[in-house]
């Protein structure tokens, strides 16, 4: 049900769509990059940066999804999108504020 509500309703991609494609490629690339820094330097609070890069592409995709086909109820979608851009910044602001 789910494939055949894809095809059928499927535009081409728009330029906000490719933007978001794009987007989600570079936090994936930033993740991996972080991840990578962590390895090399053994500095934990990267990990923090690492894990809001992550989300940041979980929520890409949820939005995605939840646009192409609404695989969820919008009130949980109104609610997770914001909570994981708060817990993003809480993220990015405990990578930055961590003491080694």
């Amino acid at each position: 049900m789910y494939l055949s509500k894809i095809f059928l309703e499927t535009e081409l991609f728009g330029v906000g769509d490719g933007l978001e494609v794009g987007i989600g490629i570079v936090s994936l690339i930033l993740f991996g990059l972080a991840i990578t820094a962590y390895k090399n330097t053994g500095i934990k609070k990267i990990l923090f940066a690492a894990a809001a890069f992550a989300l940041f592409t979980v929520q890409l995709l949820v939005d995605a999804l939840e646009d192409s086909i609404g695989f969820l109820e919008e009130q949980i979608v109104d609610i997770f999108i914001p909570l994981i851009t708060l817990v993003i910044l809480i993220l990015f602001f405990v990578a930055i504020i961590k003491k080694k």
